[in-house]
């Protein structure tokens, strides 16, 4: 992956004809340059793929500081709370700003959150994408940007990608409550959209066909993005005629879910769940915790931009971490 310089102002003004002040005084839409000129100005610009460097206009001291650019879907999620610290660790060493930014997994909302982060020249992108294709990142990866995704790849672009082997850890975790007697397993996932969840179901569904158990409709509750939805679910799989022995529960809010549902219920089930549940109030009994690590998910990306950044210019790499799993599930009660 060659890094080509990012364009500069000079090779815009040499572009369009005109004198570097000329060319400045057109991109800040100052008074006193034509409009032919200032179209001029901004064809060659956009030409180039030329951006304003707001971040070192903004910087008081006028010093230029590099600065790494984080996009993940909720900077309030425990999850991603941990995965920016490791991010920001792994970055403080060689001094630059982190500046993060949430898209609650709105494909809108992600570009035009990248494009704000690109036209204040951050050196590098660490995007955890929301669904959909983010081909429009090309033309800045082609002028120098570094991107890195992590969790989920990235559509449309091929960058340096780092995630955890979702579908092979839930298949795993099924395959060991179907050991354990479990034949009605229920599966709950917040959102079908998402490439961790589709992995996920399809590890689910492998470790079932592999069994020969057949799917039970009644069983798989996905896009339950709401907790009134994530409740309902559990409900009725709970009051149905055949309900579930066994949860697994592909995303961790899910699980809180499935912990308050089976509470209310005076009922247990055995649960395994992707990634923790920190409430201290639904911890009386743990469920099995399938663990994506995201402290070594931050980590492992941001060391991927610092060797793009010092140069690197291999292909795009993909880094597949192995899931910590869990304790094996009790038997089914005789």
């Amino acid at each position: 992956m060659s890094r080509r310089g990012r364009p500069t102002l000079a090779q815009v003004a040499e572009l369009a004809g005109v004198s570097l002040k000329t060319a400045s005084r057109a991109m800040n839409g100052e008074y006193g340059v034509s409009s032919a000129t200032a179209a001029r100005v901004l064809a060659a610009a956009r030409s180039l793929g030329f951006r304003p460097n707001l971040l070192a206009r903004s910087l008081a001291s006028g010093r230029s500081s590099a600065a790494v650019g984080l996009v993940v879907p909720n900077v309030a999620d425990l999850f991603f709370g941990q995965l920016i610290g490791a991010v920001e660790r792994t970055l403080a060493s060689r001094d630059l700003q982190l500046v993060v930014a949430s898209h609650h997994d709105d494909e809108v909302a992600q570009r035009a959150i990248t494009r704000a982060l690109v036209d204040r020249r951050v050196d590098a992108l660490l995007l955890v994408p929301a669904p959909g294709e983010a081909s429009y990142l090309q033309a800045d990866i082609d002028h120098g940007l570094v991107v890195v995704s992590l969790d989920r790849p990235v559509l449309g672009v091929a960058v340096d990608t780092v995630i955890v082997d979702n579908r092979t850890a839930s298949a795993d975790a099924v395959r060991e409550l179907i050991a354990a007697g479990h034949k009605r397993i229920g599966f709950l996932a917040d959102n079908s959209k998402l490439w961790t969840m589709q992995e996920r179901l399809a590890g689910y569904r492998a470790a079932l066909a592999e069994a020969g158990l057949e799917e039970a409709p009644a069983l798989m509750q996905v896009d339950c993005l709401e907790r009134e939805t994530a409740e309902r679910a559990v409900a009725e799989m709970l009051a149905a005629d055949d309900p579930p022995t066994a949860v697994f529960a592909a995303h961790n809010s899910t699980g809180r879910e499935v912990i308050r549902a089976t509470r209310f219920a005076q009922t247990e089930l055995p649960l395994v769940v992707f990634d923790e549940v920190s409430d201290p109030d639904l911890l009386v009994t743990p469920p099995r915790v399938l663990r994506s690590n995201p402290e070594r998910l931050g980590s492992t990306a941001a060391e991927l931009a610092l060797e793009r950044l010092d140069g690197l210019t291999a292909p795009p790499r993909l880094v597949i971490h192995p899931v910590t799993r869990f304790d094996p599930v009790p038997e089914v009660a005789a």
